[in-house]
C-alpha cells in the first residue's frame, strides 16, 4: 500500500505557486496520507480522473498519533488559554481531572486542487487580506487547498470519519487529493477555533461517484447525506455574505440533490427537505460582527455548514 509521508509537508513544493503531484494512485486503490496538525499533505493524483469528474473518496481508517491536547479557547477569540494535555485510553480522552470524552476521529479537510485561475494563483503568491495584505505568501499553494473557492470547502465536520464517503467534483486532471487537520474530537461549530488536533494516518480509496448529484461537496454516511455550503473572505471578488445566506445555499443545494435522486423537480423535493432537513454547523469561528466571516485587523476566516437528510426518506 502506498503511504504518502507527512515529511512531504516540509519538503514537497514548499511555498511554490503551484505544486507537482506527490504521486499517483489508481481508481479503487487503497492508500494512506499521513497528516500533521495543520497544513495539507499531497497532492495525490488519481489516474483516469479528468477535471469535472465526480469522485467518491472512501475513508477506510483513521489512526491518531499522540500527544493529545484539548483546546481552551472560545467564540470570537474569547476565553483563550493554554492547551490542556490529555491521556488517551480505552477509546476515551481523559482530562487531568473531572472529565473524559469518547474519541471520534474525523478529517477536517479532504480537498482537491482548485482550477489554477489567475485569482487562485494570486492568492498563492501574496496575502490579499489581514495585516499581511500585499506581502509575499510563504505558504504558496497550500493557502488555497482548504479555502472555500467555487463550490468547494474545507469540512471541519464530525461526520468525515471512517466509513463515510466524501463526494466531490475534480477541478483539475488527476484531482490532486490533499488532506489535513484531523481531529480526535470536534464539536459542531468548532467554537474554540480547534478540536482535539492530532497527527494521523488516513487510509482512503477513490472511486467514481455515482447515484448522487455532486455540485457542492456531499458526505454520505450509512444513515445520512449531508451537503456542504461554506464561504471565505479570502477572495476579493466575493461579496460579504451573512450566515443566513450560507444556510440558504445549503438548503437549496440539498433540494437539488434530492430532486436529482428522485428524477423530479425542485418543487417535489422541497416538502421532504423542508420537513426533515437538519442544519449542522461545522465551522463558526469565522463569524464576526453582523455574522460576516471577518475580524478587524486579523486574517479573514471562513464558515461552513451542512444540510443533512436521512437516507431512509427515499422509498425507491
Amino acid at each position: 500500500m502506498q503511504i504518502f509521508k507527512r515529511e512531504s509537508i516540509q519538503n514537497h513544493c514548499v511555498g511554490a505557486e503551484w505544486p507537482d503531484f506527490l504521486g499517483w494512485v489508481e481508481l479503487g486503490e487503497s492508500f494512506v496520507i499521513e497528516t500533521e496538525e495543520a497544513d495539507p499533505n499531497g497532492p495525490v493524483g488519481v489516474s483516469g480522473i479528468k477535471a469535472g469528474d465526480d469522485i467518491a473518496i472512501h475513508i477506510e481508517h483513521i489512526e491518531m498519533l499522540p500527544p493529545f491536547k484539548a483546546p481552551n479557547g472560545g467564540p470570537f477569540f474569547e476565553g483563550m488559554g493554554p492547551l490542556v494535555p490529555l491521556e488517551y485510553r480505552d477509546g476515551y480522552f481523559y482530562w487531568p481531572d473531572h472529565f473524559r470524552l469518547k474519541a471520534s476521529p474525523s478529517v477536517g479537510n479532504i480537498a482537491v486542487l482548485p482550477e489554477p485561475t489567475e485569482e487562485v494563483l494570486e492568492v498563492c503568491r501574496i496575502h490579499l487580506g489581514g495585516p499581511e495584505k500585499g506581502k509575499p505568501n510563504p505558504r504558496g499553494w497550500r493557502t488555497v487547498v482548504r479555502a472555500p473557492r467555487g463550490k468547494h470547502c474545507h469540512q471541519d465536520c464530525f461526520a468525515v470519519t471512517a466509513g463515510s464517503v466524501v463526494r466531490i467534483k475534480a477541478q483539475v486532471d488527476g484531482a490532486g487529493i490533499c488532506m489535513d487537520d484531523v481531529h480526535g474530537y470536534i464539536g459542531q461549530g468548532e467554537m474554540a477555533f480547534a478540536g482535539i488536533e492530532v497527527r494521523a494516518s488516513v487510509q482512503v480509496r477513490v472511486e467514481r461517484s455515482t447515484g448522487w448529484l455532486v455540485d457542492w461537496p456531499l458526505i454520505e454516511t450509512d444513515q445520512e447525506i449531508m451537503v456542504f455550503s461554506s464561504y471565505t473572505h479570502n477572495f476579493p471578488h466575493l461579496p460579504q455574505l451573512r450566515y443566513v445566506d450560507i444556510v440558504r445555499e445549503a438548503y437549496h443545494a440539498l433540494r437539488e440533490v434530492v430532486a436529482a435522486r428522485i428524477g423530479g423537480t425542485i418543487e417535489e423535493a422541497n416538502s421532504i427537505v423542508a420537513t426533515a432537513v437538519d442544519l449542522k454547523n461545522c465551522a463558526l469561528y469565522g463569524l464576526g460582527e453582523g455574522y460576516i466571516p471577518q475580524h478587524k485587523g486579523l486574517p479573514p476566516f471562513d464558515i461552513a455548514v451542512v444540510a443533512s437528510l436521512p437516507k431512509d426518506v427515499f422509498i425507491d
